[in-house]
């Protein structure tokens, strides 16, 4: 499992597959990650139900 601080007080984890080096799972998710940088995202509004 692998660390890294990504800005202020926030961390990713990384677990690796020891072979390949292939991230196997991640915490939070790159989905999450993308959110936060998202200018328009506001917290709690995963799902638009605008129609």
């Amino acid at each position: 499992m692998t660390i890294e601080a990504v800005g202020d007080n926030r961390f990713v984890y990384k677990v690796l597959d020891r072979v390949t080096g292939e991230v196997i799972r991640q915490l939070p998710r790159e989905e999450v990650e993308k959110l936060n940088s998202d200018p328009t995202y506001r917290g709690g509004r995963l799902v638009d139900t605008a129609v």
